[in-house]
C-alpha cells in the first residue's frame, strides 16, 4: 500500500496539508484502487478550496479514484509530466516497471509544476530543482545527447535528470530561473524536421498579437542551437508562492481516448470559472485562432483551469504551434466535426461561448484572421527558416481561405 500526504502551496507561499491518498497494490487485473480524504484542519482553514471541482468537492468524504489505471484522481496525475519528464523521472531513480505506476512516480516526483506537492512522510519534500539559466548551453547538449542515446558521465547525467524530471510533454525540456522569475526552457528534439523552437515562439507572438493571453515567451541562443524560454504562471511572488492548476482533461474525466469538443470545455468554464463571460471569450478566441494557424494538437491537456484570488480562471494559452505533424484533423471537436469546412461553423459555435450577437462573433473571426494573414511575415521575424514557412504556407493559406468567406 502506497500513502502520500498532499500539500498546496498558496500564491502568498503558505504551505498546507491538504489531504492523504492511499493506494492499494494491483489487483489480478492490474488495477488500482485508490482512495483521497481530505485533512480536518485543511476544511477548516479559513481559504480552503476543492482542489477539483468536479470530482473532489470539499467534504469530509472519502472519495474513490476514478482511474483504475492510476489508481489516483486526475488532478494529482495533472502534477506529473508526460513522456520525457517521466522518461527522466525513471531514469533519474532507477525505478522498476512495478515503481514507473502512477502513485510511485509521484511520490519520486515530490514537488512539480502547479501548487501540489507529495511525500510518504509529514516531512514536507524538498523544493523542486531549477538551474540558472546559464546552466542552459550544457543542458541543451546533454538532452541532445541523451536523446541520441549517447554516453552521459555520471555528473552530466545527474544534472540533466535532476533538471528535466518536471516539466511535461514530449519534447526536451529543463526547469531554469534567474533571479526574476522561474522558466521553462524547450529544446530543439533530435527527431524535428522542422525548427519548432522558432515556429513556436512565431507561434505564441502572433496569438498575442490576436488579443489572446498566453504565456510570456522568448528565445536565448546558444551557439547554433537555441532554447524557447516559456515564463511559468504556476508560480506567483517568486520563488515561493504558486497557482493550483488542473487540466481540462482531468475537470472533463476524460481518461484515454476521448471524443470531445471545445464546447464541452465552455461547460466546464461556465460551471467553474470565477468569471466565465470573460474566459468563454477567451477560449473562443483561442478557438478561432488554432483554426486559423493550424493547431491541430489542441488536446485536453493543453488547456488548464488556475485557481488565484479570484478563484478559477482559464489559464493563458501555452503549447502554440501550426501544424507540423501534418495531421489535417484537430483533437477537439469544433461543433461536430474535428476540421472546419466553413465560416459559418464558427458564427453556430459562438452561441456556446457566450456570445448571443452574430456581430461580435463575426468581429472575433474577423480580426484574428486578418492577424493571422500576416503570419508569414511574423515567422520570417523570429528566424523560421523558409524552408519551414513554405512548408506550412498551403495548409495554413487553405485555412484562411475558409475562414475568409
Amino acid at each position: 500500500m502506497i500513502k502520500l500526504f498532499v500539500r498546496l502551496t498558496t500564491p502568498q507561499g503558505k504551505k498546507i496539508v491538504v489531504g492523504e491518498l492511499v493506494v492499494t497494490p494491483p489487483d489480478h487485473r492490474g488495477g488500482l484502487a485508490g482512495q483521497f480524504r481530505y485533512s480536518g484542519n485543511y476544511l477548516e482553514w479559513e481559504s480552503s478550496f476543492s482542489l477539483d471541482p468536479v470530482n473532489l468537492p470539499l467534504s469530509r468524504d472519502v472519495f474513490d479514484a476514478n482511474r483504475p489505471s492510476s489508481g489516483v484522481h486526475g488532478v494529482f496525475e495533472d502534477s506529473l509530466p508526460d513522456d520525457w519528464g517521466r522518461r527522466i523521472l525513471i531514469k533519474r531513480h532507477n525505478l522498476n516497471r512495478e515503481k514507473q505506476r502512477v502513485p510511485y512516480l509521484l511520490q519520486y516526483l515530490g514537488v512539480g509544476l502547479g501548487a501540489l506537492s507529495y511525500s510518504s512522510t509529514e516531512a514536507f519534500p524538498e523544493h523542486e530543482i531549477d538551474f540558472e539559466i546559464s546552466l542552459l548551453d550544457k543542458l541543451i547538449h546533454q538532452a541532445e545527447r541523451y536523446e541520441l542515446n549517447a554516453s552521459l558521465g555520471n555528473e552530466e547525467l545527474s544534472l540533466l535528470l535532476q533538471a528535466g524530471s518536471s516539466p511535461g510533454g514530449a519534447r526536451p525540456k529543463v526547469l531554469v530561473r534567474d533571479d526574476n522569475s522561474a522558466y521553462i526552457a524547450k529544446f530543439p528534439s533530435v527527431k524535428d524536421d522542422l525548427d519548432v523552437v522558432a515556429l513556436e515562439a512565431a507561434t505564441m507572438e502572433l496569438a498575442r498579437r490576436c488579443g489572446i493571453e498566453t504565456a510570456q515567451t522568448s528565445v536565448l541562443r546558444f551557439g547554433n542551437t537555441k532554447a524557447l524560454m516559456v515564463e511559468r504562471f504556476d508560480i506567483t511572488q517568486y520563488p515561493d508562492g504558486r497557482n493550483h492548476m488542473i487540466s481540462m482533461q482531468t475537470l472533463l474525466n476524460a481518461d484515454g481516448y476521448y471524443n470531445l469538443s471545445y464546447r464541452n470545455m465552455a461547460g466546464i468554464i461556465r460551471k467553474v470559472s470565477g468569471s466565465p463571460a470573460q474566459d468563454l471569450k477567451r477560449l473562443y478566441r483561442q478557438l478561432i485562432f488554432n483554426l486559423c494557424i493550424g493547431n491541430t494538437d489542441d488536446h485536453l491537456k493543453n488547456f488548464c483551469m488556475l485557481h488565484g484570488e479570484y478563484g478559477w480562471r482559464l489559464s493563458p494559452a501555452f503549447d502554440l504551434v501550426p501544424n507540423i505533424g501534418r495531421n489535417q484533423e484537430h483533437v477537439l471537436r469544433i461543433g461536430t466535426d474535428n476540421t472546419i469546412r466553413s465560416r459559418s461553423i464558427l458564427m453556430d459555435e459562438a452561441k456556446y461561448f457566450g456570445i448571443k450577437q452574430s456581430s461580435t462573433a463575426e468581429r472575433f473571426i474577423a480580426d484574428t484572421v486578418a492577424t493571422v494573414k500576416e503570419w508569414g511575415t511574423v515567422f520570417a521575424s523570429y528566424n523560421v527558416p523558409h524552408q519551414d514557412i513554405e512548408i506550412l504556407r498551403s495548409d495554413i493559406e487553405k485555412r484562411l481561405a475558409i475562414l475568409s468567406d
